[in-house]
Order: structure tokens, then C-alpha cells, then sequence
């Protein structure tokens, strides 16, 4: 289910209980980031800061530049599944299974009329980048995504490129705690511990969107319309499935398995449509 469809008032009880005054603060960075996106697309005096619109010819770029790199690991990934443990090497199956529909997604890009602004962005954003300090969160370290050429990192953005890296890394940090159970672990408890933190990672990121969503509304960065947004969303949310996947593949092959499942639950969920009035001709 795609965040932005959750109400977080919803939030089940036992897990709000558990997760004290979390939801909360994930609302709160949700809001804090917007807060940061207006800030950044106040500056006007500077062409590398002024805000532009996200044009068809930026949103093909952004496409191409995304399935040129799904593809590039997906290649990859193809190499080494063989090499993989036995429920990796089935989830990577599904993940390569469905490339050709993966990579589509991004070409749904093309099609939006309106696709909001870009906009300098912090290009790197998850939780290691953030402090609270006490009710409010502190944004740092600006450089971008190391992996990517300078040049890339420096490039205007659909604000909604930090919003999909702070939700795969609400993902993440719940995936470090089910990584980090005893191997041992009876198989109840472990696939009870993996119920958690797959709700706990969907609730979190569903408080952090209402949060951002509330902040941004009358900024007219994002698109005009919800299903235009998600379809941005999902976008970024896959090309950045896809950049951790390429990172873990190379240096942490113990947990190619977050990435892989990241991306096979967005392919498993039904793209985002653009509404009539928002798709080019």
C-alpha cells in the first residue's frame, strides 16, 4: 500500500503502543523536510537554486537515466544469483522476472503533463542524516549520493527524490532489526519479528508522507494531482531500490536481500495512473 494512502490515525493500536512517540517524530521530520524544500526553493537570486518546472524533456532524462541504470544492475544481479543463499537467489528470481515491467515504471515518467517543480534537493537523504534535537530534526550533510557523478548531484530535482530516500530508509532500518535476530530464532518468532517491522516500516513512512504532505501543500512543488505524485514517487522509490541494491551487491552482500525486497514490493504493487487531466497526449 502505497504511504500516502494511509491515514496514520489509523495505526493500529498495539503498534502504536510499541512505537511510543516515534510516529509523532516521523510526522514531524515529514514536516521538517517540507520545510526544507520551501526553504531551498526560496532562493531566487542564484540560477543553480532558482526553482524551474519539471518538464516532459526532464522527465524523459530522469526516465532514461533510470532505466539505463536498472538495467546496468539488473545485468548484474543476473550474473551473480546463482551465487546468492537459496530465499535470496528465489527473491532475486522474481526481481529479474520482472524487469521488463520494472523498468516500464519509469517510463510512465513520460507521460505526465504536470510533474511539479525541481529544485536543489539534499540528494542523500535517510536517516543517518538527520538529528532530533529535542522536538525538531536537523537535516545534514548535503553532497548527495556519493556514488553519483558530481554534476548528477548538483542537478535540480522533483523534491520527492528525499522523500522516496527517507522512505526506503524507514525500510532499512526496520530490516536491520529483523537481520539482526539470533539465527536460531524459532520460526514463529522470526516471521512474527518480520510482521513488525514490515508494519512499523509502513506506518512510519505513512506518518512521515502526512507530515510532508501538510507542510508542502500550498508550495506548488509537487504535481497537481495525488496519482501524478505517486507515479513520481514510485519512480524514485525503484531507482533508489535499485542504487542500494548496486551498493550491496559490491560491499554488503548480506543484505542484498533489503533492496531485492524493496523492489519486488513495488513490482507487486499496481502503478500509479496518472488522472486524465495530467497525461500528455
Amino acid at each position: 500500500v502505497p504511504p500516502a494512502a494511509l491515514d496514520p490515525a489509523s495505526m493500529p493500536a498495539p503498534l502504536r503502543e510499541a512505537a511510543g512517540t516515534f510516529p509523532d517524530l516521523a510526522r514531524r521530520l515529514g514536516a521538517d523536510t517540507a520545510a526544507c524544500h520551501r526553504a531551498l526553493a526560496q532562493e531566487k537570486r542564484r540560477a543553480d537554486f532558482t526553482p524551474r518546472p519539471l518538464t516532459g524533456v526532464e522527465l524523459e532524462t530522469v526516465a532514461d537515466g533510470a532505466v539505463r541504470r536498472a538495467q546496468h544492475i539488473l545485468e548484474v544481479l543476473n550474473t551473480g544469483v546463482r551465487a546468492l543463499p537459496g530465499d535470496l537467489e528465489e527473491l532475486a528470481d522474481r526481481v529479474l522476472g520482472a524487469g521488463p515491467e520494472l523498468l516500464a515504471r519509469f517510463q510512465h515518467l513520460t507521460r505526465l503533463r504536470e510533474a511539479g517543480q525541481r529544485i536543489r534537493v539534499h540528494g542523500d537523504y535517510h536517516l543517518g542524516q538527520v538529528l532530533l534535537t529535542g522536538e525538531d530534526w536537523l537535516l545534514l550533510d548535503f553532497e548527495g549520493e556519493p556514488l553519483r557523478p558530481l554534476a548528477e548531484r548538483r542537478q535540480k530535482q522533483s523534491p520527492l527524490k528525499d522523500v522516496a530516500g527517507m522512505l526506503r530508509s524507514f525500510d532499512y532500518a526496520s530490516q536491520a532489526v529483523r537481520l539482526e535476530a539470533p539465527r536460531d530464532l524459532p520460526a514463529d518468532e522470526a516471521a512474527a519479528r518480520a510482521g513488525w517491522c514490515a508494519a512499523w516500516s509502513q506506518w512510519m513512512s505513512a506518518a512521515f508522507v502526512a507530515g510532508y504532505l501538510e507542510g508542502i501543500e500550498d508550495a506548488d512543488l509537487l504535481p497537481p494531482d495525488a496519482e501524478a505524485r505517486d507515479t513520481l514517487l514510485d519512480a524514485f522509490l525503484l531507482d533508489k531500490a535499485f542504487y542500494e541494491l548496486e551498493y550491496e551487491l559490491n560491499n554488503r552482500p548480506d543484505w542484498v536481500g533489503v533492496p531485492l525486497a524493496g523492489i519486488a514490493a513495488i513490482a507487486a504493487r499496481r502503478p500509479a495512473e496518472p488522472g486524465p487531466d495530467n497525461v500528455s497526449e
